[in-house]
């Protein structure tokens, strides 16, 4: 194209695709890790609340590793849905976005995108404004997919959280279990 934006229709096509994708990827992920929470805290909360008659049956010491590495997982499951919120944001944000731009452009209304970028940017705090400029940047540059690969990147992040989740849960559950006085 003559703007320097070759194959834009590829490069939007892609980068909303990433973005879907990491969005219900994210979703997911973020489901699964609460439930599973969810189900080792309650287990946990019996044992606690039954803690004189357990101990009989329990080390103590075992009781206190299976906390501790329960506590690993609720941060674990904090940070990831901390991530899952952005990807969740950015996809709205992208949807809405799509919508506004086709409204300007019904009414013939050009945008001058380094204004729009640079107030975008004076609304956004650090650490969060240097990704913001880097991401504008980005786009300037002729790079329009890179939010979508930003938001992949994000969701598979946030799926590593997931499985070091799943595998500290499972490390409290097993810590119970060895625990138990034979």
């Amino acid at each position: 194209m003559a703007d320097g934006f070759s194959e834009i229709h590829e490069r939007v096509t892609a980068g909303r695709l990433l973005s879907l994708v990491a969005t219900h990827v994210s979703q997911q992920m973020g489901s699964f890790g609460t439930w599973l929470l969810v189900g080792v805290g309650a287990t946990y909360s019996l044992v606690l609340a039954n803690l004189a008659s357990v101990q009989q049956f329990v080390s103590l010491g075992s009781v206190r590793s299976g906390l501790l590495l329960l506590l690993t997982a609720v941060v674990l499951g904090v940070l990831q849905r901390w991530l899952g919120a952005i990807v969740g944001a950015s996809s709205a944000a992208a949807e809405k976005a799509d919508k506004i731009g086709r409204d300007l452009a019904d009414q013939d209304i050009n945008l001058d995108f380094q204004v729009l970028f640079r107030e975008m940017e004076r609304g956004t705090y650090y650490p969060a404004k240097w990704i913001v400029k880097h991401s504008f940047s980005k786009v300037m540059a002729g790079d329009i997919a890179a939010s979508g690969r930003m938001s992949a990147g994000i969701a598979q992040i946030q799926s590593f959280l997931v499985l070091a989740q799943v595998a500290v849960a499972i490390a409290a559950i097993a810590t119970i279990a060895c625990g138990v006085k034979v």
